[in-house]
């Protein structure tokens, strides 16, 4: 028997302020569904709410600019070209303003990697330098 090996990613996309519940639970749908589809597993998902964007995005199709924006981040194991379908999914989205994906391990053995507790998240302190120095 072939040990199933994947790949670990996160994908955050960003949906426009406008956008109801309607479309992120097409969305969510749409993601999950390509991900179990391709014999993927998802890890987590988190709705990180509306927020203020870095700078404002400009929509094209309705000469709109959005300062704020509504985030959705994945955290999932695949295979193959599955990062490919979510994106060219997303891209289809008018809803979806910006998104972004990064491989975060490479060659996972899924048992393995589904057996092992969930990362706690770590914030990094920075110490705060004088300005006489």
């Amino acid at each position: 028997m072939a040990v199933e090996r994947l790949r670990e990613y996160e994908t955050i996309y960003i949906v426009r302020p406008d956008a109801g519940e309607e479309e992120f639970a097409r969305l969510r749908e749409r993601v999950e569904g390509i991900i179990e589809n391709e014999g993927g597993h998802l890890l987590k998902f988190d709705d990180w709410g509306q927020r203020k964007l870095a700078y404002e995005i400009h929509d094209k199709s309705e000469s709109r600019r959005f300062e704020r924006g509504n985030y959705q981040y994945y955290r999932y194991m695949v295979g193959g070209n599955t990062v490919a379908e979510i994106e060219r999914n997303l891209k289809l989205i008018d809803s979806v303003l910006k998104f972004l994906t990064v491989k975060l391990e490479d060659d996972l053995i899924a048992e393995e990697r589904l057996a092992r507790p969930e990362e706690e998240e770590v914030e990094e302190v920075i110490p705060a330098q004088d300005d006489d120095e």
